[in-house]
């Protein structure tokens, strides 16, 4: 005796076919365009200006000190064409041409211009020779190695940059050293010591 198939279970199965070939279950289509997941057409859409994830960059942009990268965020995050004038004086401001004494306040003061629009909360540290010789230079080193000591004042008074546990000015570039770091980069006579403070104007 044959087993007969109820007809509500024949009319069901019917309708369950014709739903599936009207509607492809996710992942059974076999175009490319079809198995294409949706996140990637909207990732392929770049950020607007002033989007968060450009401020989040320019930011690590900072921390790394790297000033190209900088540049570049901050024009595509204002979606400007042209770099301002700020912004042109915070990059001079770590030129070569500027490692020498007598350089250090200007340079401070366009690291903390660029810094403080870039967001940024820097302060102004301030260094004094004390003694009977007031010169100070500065040891520029690669791998522990000394590559070339600058003269950095000759009047015993330097400035520069402060901006969380780093020091930044001409020398150090963007990145910056470490507070500690950079006190023992400083050089000056034996018989001098070289103190420094936090200050909020040059």
């Amino acid at each position: 005796m044959k087993a007969s198939i109820p007809a509500s279970s024949g009319a069901s199965t019917a309708l369950l076919l014709i739903l599936l070939c009207l509607f492809p279950v996710r992942g059974l289509a076999s175009s490319p365009a079809a198995m294409a997941p949706l996140p990637s057409l909207v990732l392929s859409h770049p950020p607007l200006p002033g989007d968060e994830s450009i401020r989040a960059r320019l930011k690590a942009c900072i921390l790394m000190g790297d000033l190209t990268c900088v540049v570049d965020q901050y024009l595509l995050l204002k979606d400007i064409g042209r770099v301002p004038g700020w912004l042109v004086a915070f990059q001079n401001a770590f030129a070569v041409a500027n490692r020498k004494a007598g350089e250090c306040e200007k340079v401070a003061k366009a690291i903390h211009e660029g810094l403080t629009r870039l967001g940024q909360r820097p302060e102004y540290l301030r260094l004094t020779v004390e003694g009977h010789v007031r010169l100070l230079g500065f040891n520029e080193t690669s791998n522990g190695a000394l590559l070339r000591s600058h003269q950095v004042s000759i009047t015993g008074k330097h400035l520069a940059v402060k901006l969380g546990d780093k020091v930044i000015d001409a020398y150090t570039g963007l990145a910056g050293l470490p507070l500690s770091e950079y006190m023992t980069r400083l050089t000056t006579a034996s018989t001098s010591k070289i103190l420094h403070e936090v200050v909020q104007t040059p």
